[in-house]
């Protein structure tokens, strides 16, 4: 197999009949200037790239195994390039080469960066362990009974999440074209009502994040024909990065789901200050992402 991949080569180098531009420019390598040699488990990192010339990050090279590429923001001079990613994985992964392309057809790749990927640390120190075995003790009952309690709460709570969403994509759709109004239009009036409503004073911080996510999922589902709800919050982003009508800030998604999944998962508190932050990235999201509109309708607003 070797020797035909050569004998292929050979005979591909001495066809002078092909173009140039067909054979496609040999790429160079590059070394990453800047990247951590540890990083915490999904928590976002900085790592710099320097370019002999101005170039944009290949679409393909989003595609990680162990790394959630959030962002490749150019500086001033174009030419330094930070990448800004998110492990999920622990243990010792390879952040995998990265491609780019010049305005000319250059390429340059960089090499693959292995790096360590740790867990948060809570602050919460384990005790010593004594090398001796451990006294007999009964089973305890109560113990079980306890376990048995909070998986029956979970999975209540889990039941009503299911039953407050829509059936299906035919139900959501029905309901948005009774109201007759835009999608964005009818998105966005949801969500005042959500801060409107009694929801955030009483301290239902988590039944809030659920309805603002359900409102935003029920808009992408219908605006880029895809069932926003059955992904997580990772997939969804990936779903929407192949999606060429969808034209949103990536980074505010993922900043808003991370958000929300703090306080429906793991029971964060977030502040007033968090919390508009949050509405004020949903709300570029809808707007950015919305219908384009007809030009009957833009004329008789505008009027």
């Amino acid at each position: 197999m070797f020797f035909s991949f050569l004998t292929a080569a050979s005979l591909f180098a001495e066809d002078s009949a092909l173009p140039q531009a067909a054979q496609g420019p040999e790429a160079q390598t590059l070394s990453f200037t800047s990247f951590p040699k540890e990083v915490k488990l999904a928590q976002d990192f900085s790592a710099f790239v320097t370019l002999p010339e101005r170039a944009k990050l290949d679409k393909e090279s989003y595609s990680q195994k162990d790394f959630e590429i959030i962002s490749a923001s150019p500086d001033e001079s174009g030419l330094t390039i930070e990448i800004k990613a998110a492990p999920f994985a622990l243990g010792v992964s390879t952040f995998t080469a990265l491609s780019f392309t010049g305005y000319d057809g250059k390429r340059f790749v960089t090499e693959p960066v292995p790096t360590e990927v740790k867990t948060v640390d809570t602050g919460i120190k384990e005790e010593k362990l004594l090398d001796i075995r451990a006294p007999y003790r009964p089973f305890n009952y109560w113990l079980l009974l306890w376990i048995f309690a909070i998986a029956a709460a979970v999975f209540a709570a889990y039941a009503f999440y299911i039953k407050r969403r829509p059936a299906d994509k035919a139900r959501l759709l029905k309901a948005f074209e009774e109201d007759k109004r835009p999608l964005d239009v009818i998105a966005l009036d949801r969500l005042d009502h959500l801060l409107a409503g009694g929801l955030w004073n009483e301290g239902q911080y988590k039944f809030f994040y659920i309805n603002m996510i359900d409102i935003l999922r029920d808009y992408l589902s219908l605006r880029f024909a895809v069932d926003a709800h059955k992904y997580t919050s990772r997939d969804l982003i990936r779903v929407l990065k192949k999606t060429p009508a969808f034209k949103g800030d990536l980074k505010q998604l993922a900043d808003l789901q991370r958000s929300a999944d703090y306080v429906k998962f793991a029971k964060a508190e977030p502040t007033e200050a968090q919390r508009d932050a949050d509405i004020r990235n949903m709300r570029n999201i809808i707007i950015d992402t919305r219908p384009p509109r007809l030009e009957a309708e833009s004329k008789e607003k505008g009027a």
